[in-house]
């Protein structure tokens, strides 16, 4: 009794598995969690340090070397970045993925500690923070008052704080919440200057008697044998009015803070500011749990806003980002991607098979291979993204080939060998069940190194890989149960139908033409094999030398989602309200584009808030705008990016900007597509290397915009002090900086402290109106023991020009030249900068590099290399003992580099640039295209072993199996077309991999039927031959294992 037989005894127990199968294929379906892409980026740590009243120049000595050289020593470091503006310090720290994000906040924060007690005095308790994928808000609000609704902004803000981020943390699927907006409330005590000068005051004693009058004090304790009582002095104000009576203490008498000072509840001056839809805002970021549900996270915090809006009236709640449509209308997309890859995969089979009955019976298998296959991906912590769809819509044609085979084998057995129903679905299956076997093994084979290549290719690959693996694990099982098990009660020996004997009549002809042409071709090969092998061996040469450079390489292909960025700066010292201005016309422009759904604008940055960027300038700014998707609009994004790029060019105050689409550096660590970073310690030569560099990109084709990280614009006012006459005062610099940095500034001398609220800072300084200009500064009269003297007389003030920010990377000063595309592949970019800079003269000492995307695709193509080797070696060796040959694996892998023309050339002719993706579709496609070959090669052996000669083996061979290897090799290019066509938003991404299959697919499986028995024929005879020098390979490759 075979295999087939014995199983097929207990058709209940299969039925009953197979509909366990479908009900937790379901509602795995139902439970996966739904996401864009897969979760790829590097861990990542950023730790704040702010040293109040410190110059750039300042943090980068004092705080950021020291610091940065201490996490350079911690384990599996990729990178260390650091950010040095006026008062801060922003050092990110890159590990390697085998990094846990825990472990690697643990190893900062004991690097931290030890390095502590170095840095200098007056630096606040470092902040640091995980930066991972879901550290990316998958929504953003702007909150703003109703129309008629007295609150201001700042006071939004504190609602924000104290009541609305609350409640929101309280939500289960909801990570973090960050809120944002420049608008925080403080009380300002506005020191008159001239009432300093009039009573000898310096603000240091201002500040110290607001700090001693505005604080609770402990008085000790009263013990008794019952009780311990502690004893308080309640000094703390309860509204800022009663600062004014807070008494400023003078050699022998006294005066009110008021008579010198005005009190207000007001803001902080702003360095950072928020737009919603257009309009000045409070924004609030909805970050997902780490590892958690994009999607859950999203309509968790919808219902809590619907809950939030109701309780305060007053606020109003609008969504300028979230994830949710492009993740609704990229999966709604998908579905109906993967149900025209049915629809076009059926037909397929349909029109060759030409029997309804037996098409069915095929078809069959497809909802039951996916429902196991959720069930599978619910199994493994898998989740829906545009990979692992795309995984499943590619399977649709991988798995059918299964199915198409046993079907079509059965088929055959009933119709040619007039068995009954059941004995031919036995016979059928067991004649093809092993070959089958050996086929998707192959396909599962090649994937496995895909799954353990490590770095960025694995992370985005291998769902892509275990869902097809588990596919045509699935595919497998169904095509060898269900099928066999069906077919008795589907396949009839009747008569068939005029539909399918017209649709037979025209398939047959097709294929009895295909049939004597290849048979044709083959017997002109076998005499004259030089005529036919050396166009393909040539045509093989010019796809890979000329073809593949004309075609380029990227990462990741560019795709459209309907969302723009567009990066801007602002010219130094340009005042946030006129920067506002600024940003008030792009955002006009934006509103009206036609298309336009809702946009977020954030310039600056906030010590502390990561997810709206923690190394912006307060100068700088990102806004991102969200169009309808690409269905329903007549540009494509690219188009829209150059109109607003030219539209916004005109707009004064602009010192950069780039537009550019969602997703144009796949890893958010990449600054910018094209980066050419220049690293050295002369700041004046790395800034002139450059403006140079920068210079001589403009003339490279592709780029569309360019900018470098900083620049000597920022004005600054250098204080240079007489020491004789600061001494002469009883002054020193450190406490006329003092002085100066209070009253120009403002130092937090305390705190209002409100029940169950934020405490407000209480900021000591001048009223604006005594602080705005060069004359204010040297007309201070500066308190000294001696009486007020003026600063022009204790010192002179220059100006000078300075840096706005110092970058470092790896313990290096750099400057990076930034880039953007279109759609020009990289590689190009990557052959004219480096024609441009060919000549570039750079000093000793310095480093011009290539960063960008250019360095993770080359460590990704590397690490694909390597698995497309490995995967061959493991095809070869799979082979082996499945025909007891090593001389038959050779000749089945044949197909794969006549595959690879295929592929090349259909990169070129539909404009897709190779990248990873297609590198995947490479590998993938040798899985694949060798299918058909061991098809053939099976039918050859078994008709040898029946006797028949070689030639008439070959030539059966090529009858028999023209029919299952187009059906197979059809239907697989069918389930890839909505893929290639690019059918859903974000399938841009991936459209390389279904391009590659599709015409590898086609070109190899044209010439896998002429080219593999050839080969075969011409190993035959060559082991035949007696040839001298062939008697040592007989031994290892024509003999039989």
């Amino acid at each position: 009794m075979t295999f087939v037989e014995r199983y097929l005894r207990w058709p209940h127990l299969i039925l009953a598995l197979l509909f366990l199968g479908v009900v937790l294929g379901v509602k795995s379906f139902r439970e996966l969690p739904l996401n864009l892409f897969p979760d790829a980026n590097y861990p990542q740590i950023v730790v704040v340090l702010s040293l109040p009243g410190a110059s750039a120049e300042d943090v980068e000595q004092e705080v950021v070397i020291p610091v940065e050289k201490e996490l350079a020593t911690l384990s599996l470091v990729r990178k260390v970045r650091s950010v040095a503006r006026d008062g801060v310090g922003v050092l990110s720290v890159e590990f390697e993925y085998e990094k846990g994000l825990s472990a690697a906040q643990v190893d900062v924060s004991s690097a931290l500690d030890r390095i502590l007690s170095d840095l200098p005095r007056g630096l606040l308790p470092p902040r640091i923070f995980k930066v991972s994928d879901a550290t990316n808000p998958v929504m953003t609000v702007a909150i703003t008052p109703r129309p008629g609704s007295n609150l201001s902004l700042a006071e939004v803000r504190r609602l924000a704080e104290e009541y609305l981020k609350p409640a929101l943390l309280n939500v289960p699927q909801i990570g973090d919440v960050e809120v944002f907006g420049g608008y925080k409330p403080e009380v300002r005590v506005e020191i008159k200057r001239d009432a300093l000068a009039r009573y000898g005051l310096n603000l240091a004693s201002i500040t110290a008697a607001l700090f001693s009058q505005n604080s609770n004090l402990p008085a000790g304790i009263v013990r008794s044998k019952d009780s311990e009582i502690f004893i308080k002095i309640p000094g703390e104000i309860t509204e800022p009015e009663q600062l004014r009576d807070i008494v400023i203490p003078l050699k022998g008498k006294s005066i009110r803070l008021g008579d010198i000072a005005n009190i207000t509840l007001a803001h902080e001056d702003r360095n950072s500011l928020f737009h919603g839809n257009g309009k000045p805002a409070i924004g609030l970021n909805v970050l997902r749990p780490e590892n958690g549900n994009v999607m859950a996270t999203i309509e968790a915090a919808e219902k809590a806003l619907k809950k939030l809006q109701a309780k305060y009236p007053e606020l109003n709640f609008s969504i300028a980002d979230t994830q949710k449509n492009i993740i609704k209308t990229s999966l709604s997309n998908l579905i109906g991607a993967l149900r025209d890859a049915i629809i076009l995969t059926v037909a397929v089979i349909f029109l060759l098979m030409a029997r309804v009955r037996a098409t069915l019976l095929a078809a069959v298998s497809i909802p039951v291979t996916y429902f196991l296959t959720f069930f599978f991906m619910k199994l493994f912590g898998l989740e829906l993204n545009i990979v692992t769809m795309t995984a499943v819509i590619l399977a649709v044609g991988l798995l059918v080939d299964d199915s198409i085979v046993v079907a079509e084998n059965i088929e055959r057995h009933l119709r040619e060998k007039g068995l009954s129903p059941r004995q031919a679905a036995i016979s059928g299956t067991q004649e093809i069940m092993l070959a089958d076997l050996s086929g998707t093994f192959t396909t599962i084979l090649v994937l496995i190194p895909i799954m353990f290549v490590g770095g960025y290719v694995e992370k985005i690959l291998r769902p892509l890989a275990m869902v097809l693996t588990m596919a045509l694990t699935a595919s497998y099982i169904v095509s060898v149960t269900i099928i066999p098990l069906l077919a008795p009660y589907v396949l009839r020996k009747g008569e068939p139908s005029r539909l399918e004997k017209f649709l037979s009549r025209l398939s047959e002809g097709f294929l009895e033409k295909f049939r004597a042409f290849y048979l044709t071709l083959f017997r002109f090969g076998v005499r004259y094999k030089i005529v036919l092998v050396m166009p393909a061996i040539l045509l093989m040469v010019l796809s890979v030398k000329k073809v593949m450079p004309l075609v380029g390489r990227d990462l990741m292909p560019p795709m459209d989602t309907g969302i723009v960025k567009v990066s801007f700066e602002v010219t130094p010292n340009t005042p946030i309200e006129e920067a506002e201005k600024i940003i008030n016309q792009m955002e006009k422009e934006l509103v009206s584009y036609p298309g336009f759904i809702r946009m977020a604008t954030v310039m600056g940055s906030e010590p502390g808030v990561i997810s709206f960027g923690a190394d912006r300038t307060p100068r700088q700014g990102i806004i991102t705008v969200h169009f309808v998707d690409r269905f329903h609009r007549k540009e494509n994004i690219w188009q829209i990016e150059d109109d607003l790029y030219q539209k916004f060019l005109k707009i004064p105050g602009l010192k950069t900007l780039h537009v550019f689409e969602f997703g144009a550096t796949p890893l958010s660590s990449i600054a910018a597509p094209v980066d050419v970073m220049v690293s050295g310690y002369n700041p004046r030569i790395l800034h002139h290397l450059a403006l140079e560099i920068e210079k001589r990109l403009y003339k490279v084709p592709g780029l569309v915009s360019l900018s470098h990280t900083w620049d000597f614009d920022r004005l600054e006012y250098l204080i240079k002090p007489d020491i004789e006459k600061l001494s002469a005062y009883g002054l020193t610099p450190e406490i006329l900086a003092r002085e100066i940095y209070m009253g120009f500034s403002g130092g937090k001398a305390s705190f209002w402290r409100i029940p169950e609220e934020r405490p407000y800072a209480i900021k000591v300084r001048f009223s604006p109106a005594e602080r705005n200009s060069l004359d204010d500064l040297l007309n201070y009269l500066v308190p000294t023991p001696k009486g007020p003297v003026p600063l022009r007389e204790i010192a002179t003030v220059e100006k000078d020009f300075v840096r706005n920010v110092i970058v470092r990377e790896n313990l290096s000063p750099v400057i990076d030249v930034l880039g953007y595309r279109r759609k020009t592949a990289i590689s190009h970019i990557q052959a004219g900068v480096g024609k441009a800079l060919s000549d570039l003269k750079i000093p000793s000492g310095y480093k011009v590099s290539q960063e960008g995307e250019v360095k993770p695709m080359q460590e990704s193509f590397g690490r694909l290399k390597d698995a497309l080797i490995l995967s061959l070696i493991l095809l070869y060796f799979s082979l082996v003992p499945t025909f007891r040959s090593f001389r038959h694996p050779i000749t089945i892998m044949v197909a794969i580099p006549l595959a690879l023309i295929g592929a090349i050339w259909g990169l070129l002719l539909v404009g897709r640039h190779f990248c990873m993706p297609a590198s995947m579709g490479m590998i993938l496609l040798s899985g694949v295209v060798v299918n058909n070959s061991i098809l053939l090669l099976d039918f050859i052996e078994k008709a040898r072993e029946k006797g028949k000669d070689l030639r008439e083996a070959v030539e059966g061979a090529i009858r028999a199996r023209t029919r299952p290897i187009l059906m197979t090799a059809l239907s697989t290019i069918a389930g890839m077309i909505p893929i290639a066509a690019e059918r859903a938003i974000g399938l841009e991404r991936l459209s390389p991999l279904a391009v590659v299959a599709i015409g590898g697919l086609l070109v190899g499986t044209v010439l896998t039927l002429v080219y593999v028995p050839l080969f075969y024929v011409f190993l035959e005879k060559l082991r035949t031959s007696g040839s001298k020098g062939i008697s040592l390979l007989k031994g290892v490759f024509w003999s039989r294992v």
